[in-house]
């Protein structure tokens, strides 16, 4: 879980020229209802502000909300339940390190407890029995990123899993809170077609095609026999992954190959999770810093990071 790494596509991604980021060891709406008593006026109402909200380019994400966690210098703050089904998870980073919420599901008899004792043991990668959901992965100072993830009813671990200065995660200087998900009162909402696929394996990514400058939906799939991540990487010039896993330093310090601008957390063998992006023209880098969870090798050290150009969106022509 927190084996050498960088963090911190951007994803519904803002940020104010952020600090440049680093890599090493890290692995972590409510629904609205209309009362049935309102008045055909209001409701027309109700339409017409919908209305604006589509003309006026606002983010709209096919769910009815976005549920906001606030990652400080080391806290999470947010709700404590959500509903069950597709969500739309955002991090916000008001502190002055990188930052991820991983979403990891709890079994019957196992609490926070349990998982803090596991992380003081220094193993490189979590306990088999928690669950990975996925979650808001590497976001800069400053920044924010937003994901949508799949989740079932149970109770729920939120950790940040990236390490500090001292290579000590932010799990254990309190980056880590319970949270219950609960039985959704509405149907679920299906989930919307993606623009472009991600596939992870035993240890390498493919895209479905290649990713274009803009806004867009990236849909992560893991289809390897272990978990892993995405971390994308905005490189500098002509720098390369490696280049950018080689320089790394935890601490949120200066990497001269490029910067964290966001990715998904881990994802168990079978799970997806749904990254919102806006991206700028230019090269990128895609890399899974989790550990096997037997040998404790880093998975980039593997094969599993991918250099990418993003090239700029072309304008369908007139008449098409």
């Amino acid at each position: 879980m927190f084996p050498p790494r960088p963090k911190t596509i951007r994803f519904r991604f803002r940020h104010r020229q952020p600090r440049l980021q680093p890599a090493t060891p890290r692995a972590l709406f409510s629904k609205q209802h209309i009362d049935r008593h309102f008045s055909r006026s209001k409701i027309g109402w109700l339409l017409v502000m919908g209305v604006v909200v589509v003309l006026c380019g606002l983010p709209v994400f096919g769910e009815a909300a976005v549920t906001t966690f606030i990652a400080e210098d080391y806290a999470f703050t947010g709700p404590e339940q959500l509903e069950s089904g597709r969500q739309t998870v955002r991090l916000i980073n008001r502190g002055r390190d990188v930052h991820q919420i991983q979403f990891l599901g709890l079994p019957p008899g196992k609490t926070v407890a349990d998982v803090e004792r596991a992380l003081a043991s220094r193993s490189p990668s979590l306990p088999n029995w928690l669950r990975r959901h996925g979650g808001v992965n590497a976001v800069v100072p400053d920044a924010e990123a937003s994901v949508s993830l799949d989740l079932t009813p149970g109770d729920y671990l939120l950790l940040c899993g990236i390490p500090d200065r001292t290579g000590r995660p932010h799990a254990l200087r309190g980056m880590v809170r319970a949270l219950r998900v609960v039985d959704a009162a509405t149907p679920i909402t299906p989930s919307p077609r993606p623009d472009t696929t991600l596939h992870l394996n035993d240890f390498s990514f493919s895209l479905s095609e290649p990713l274009q400058a803009g806004p867009q939906t990236l849909r992560v799939i893991n289809e390897g026999r272990q978990a892993h991540e995405l971390v994308l990487i905005r490189l500098t010039g002509g720098a390369s992954a490696q280049e950018f896993i080689a320089r790394y330093r935890p601490g949120g310090l200066p990497n001269p190959a490029g910067r964290e601008v966001g990715g998904l957390t881990g994802i168990d063998p079978g799970r997806q999770g749904d990254v919102h992006l806006d991206l700028e023209p230019g090269r990128y880098g895609l890399i899974c810093f989790l550990a096997d969870p037997v040998t404790g090798v880093p998975h980039f050290s593997r094969g599993m990071w991918m250099d990418v150009e993003v090239k700029p969106s072309v304008a369908p022509a007139e008449g098409r």
